[in-house]
């Protein structure tokens, strides 16, 4: 489990500090600053998504409140003290990129954000434990081995349901889905590093490290859980503080939200989704008339996806039959009957903590740097 992009709000702050904040983030504005090869640029405005490479610094003067005397439950802004929010990938501060080895310590990533802006702005910011988190992206990845293997793995979801949630497909490169707590992404680092990251890059580094690093990436799922501040909110009864916000409690997040959105992975048992294993699974686990009936709706599903299959059965044997299939270990996601190919998708692969393919290394160079502010 690694953190990449971290937004936090500091405590209000007197208004001459303020100001003085203002004038230097827009003397900074648009300048690269290069340190021990890693770059640093402060925006004052939002960042475009969370592969900006940017760290913005705002100065607020308003905050989200709710009337509690009336019956409407919508936010609105107030007036209020000023004070700071910053928002960032400490991963790619840290790194250069964030294609592996991200930090795993979440109060010692937030005092690192602090301590770099602080030195950048020249400007002594409240300690860590005074400021209050309003979104953190939890990741983990996934190394296949190559990049068609993660291109088949991505094509297996063309034909699947996401019921409880509006989700966007990219092709063969990722599947996206929003909600007003916390968003799921799923994608390909390979394209995502090359369209983003690799020309930034090559201006600074040597352009064999770069290519060492696309090559790496292109063999790589990355799994990124967005865990906003109206899902802080609703955990901790208010926005919390970076004290509060455990390793374990965003760690618990993410695995709900990403077995909640894939249905994969819940149980002990290895998935399967080759036709042979699928037959052995079900026929070692179920009867051989319920085995038979499951095979059938698992072929099925694997042809026609789940919307087609959903509209030929009754609701209860439906939901049935899919948690049947689920609690054996059966996906039906990139078998070999949909893509005619059994040699690349890992035959068990399922994009959880368990699964063999997780890369859980924190870098060295990631592991320094936090322990000098430690």
């Amino acid at each position: 489990m690694a953190y990449d992009t971290i937004g936090i709000r500091s405590p209000f702050l007197p208004e001459f500090i303020a100001l003085e904040i203002e004038r230097q983030c827009t003397l900074r504005q648009g300048i690269e600053i290069e340190t021990g090869g890693i770059l640093y640029q402060l925006t004052t405005g939002q960042l475009e998504g969370s592969f900006d490479s940017r760290i913005s610094v705002r100065v607020e003067r308003e905050e989200w409140t709710k009337d509690d005397d009336s019956n409407s439950a919508v936010p609105f802004r107030v007036v209020s003290e000023p004070y700071i929010y910053i928002e960032g990938s400490v991963h790619k501060a840290l790194m250069g990129h964030n294609v592996f080895g991200g930090p795993t310590d979440f109060r010692k990533s937030c005092k690192f954000l602090i301590g770099l802006v602080s030195k950048l702005i020249n400007m002594l910011l409240p300690s860590v434990d005074r400021w209050f988190v309003k979104r953190v992206d939890v990741s983990e990845i996934y190394n296949l081995g190559s990049f068609d293997a993660c291109q088949e793995w991505f094509r297996g979801f063309v034909l699947s349901e996401f019921p409880r949630r509006q989700v966007t497909r990219y092709g063969t490169t990722g599947i996206y889905a929003p909600g007003s707590t916390t968003c799921v992404k799923f994608y390909h680092k390979g394209p995502e590093f090359g369209k983003h990251d690799r020309k930034r890059l090559k201006r600074y580094w040597d352009a064999q490290k770069v290519d060492e690093l696309q090559s790496f990436a292109n063999g790589i799922i990355r799994c990124e859980i967005e865990i906003k501040s109206k899902k802080l909110v609703y955990d901790f009864g208010t926005l919390p503080l970076v004290k509060n916000v455990t390793d374990e409690y965003l760690n618990a997040v993410h695995d709900r939200e990403a077995v909640k959105l894939l249905r994969e992975g819940t149980g002990d048992m290895n998935l399967v989704r080759r036709s042979e294993a699928v037959q052995e699974r079900l026929f070692d686990s179920y009867s051989p008339r319920l085995a038979g009936l499951l095979l059938s709706t698992w072929s099925r599903l694997t042809i026609f996806g789940e919307k087609e299959v959903k509209k030929t059965m009754p609701e209860r044997t439906w939901y049935r039959q899919k948690k049947q299939l689920e609690s054996v270990g059966v996906s039906w996601k990139a078998t070999d009957i949909m893509l005619k190919n059994i040699t690349l998708v890992p035959q068990d692969f399922s994009p959880v903590r368990s699964d063999s393919r997780r890369l859980e290394v924190e870098s060295p160079e990631v592991i320094a740097q936090l322990l000098r502010i430690a």
